[in-house]
């Protein structure tokens, strides 16, 4: 019997929705995606002004987080959120140019971007926009 409750209580924390997305822990933010009066919900931008280098990507609006990702000069990206000062700019991105990152449809409500494709935040500086 004790068994069966300590299986029950693991299972239900393993299952918890705070375990099943801890990367909206510890300063972490989701990018999310707005509805707005049935537009798309992001514009088409491409990473520019890092020369030979490449720009960090950050899992939340803070320069302060560890890099969760790079992205070199001329990759495409999907601007859909932003951090209210025009600093940090939450994208979606795939190194696969002809993934559908299933963004060309409006939404019916906000919510948090959680895939097929990556996603997290860039200083706004590295961004233009290309359409949209």
């Amino acid at each position: 019997m004790k068994t069966w409750i300590v299986t029950a209580l693991g299972l239900a924390l393993a299952t918890s929705p705070v375990l099943a997305q801890p990367q909206f822990a510890g300063g972490n933010r989701p990018v999310m995606l707005k509805a707005d009066d049935g537009l798309d919900p992001c514009s088409l931008g491409v990473i520019a002004g890092a020369g030979e280098g490449a720009i960090m990507v950050f899992p939340g609006d803070s320069t302060d987080l560890d890099a969760a990702d790079y992205l070199p000069d001329g990759q495409q990206v999907w601007m859909c959120d932003g951090d209210g000062d025009g600093d940090m700019i939450g994208i979606v991105y795939s190194a696969d140019p002809d993934k559908d990152c299933e963004l060309g449809s409006p939404v019916s409500e906000d919510r948090p971007y959680l895939g097929p494709c990556d996603w997290g935040w860039v200083k706004g500086e590295w961004v233009q926009v290309l359409a949209g």
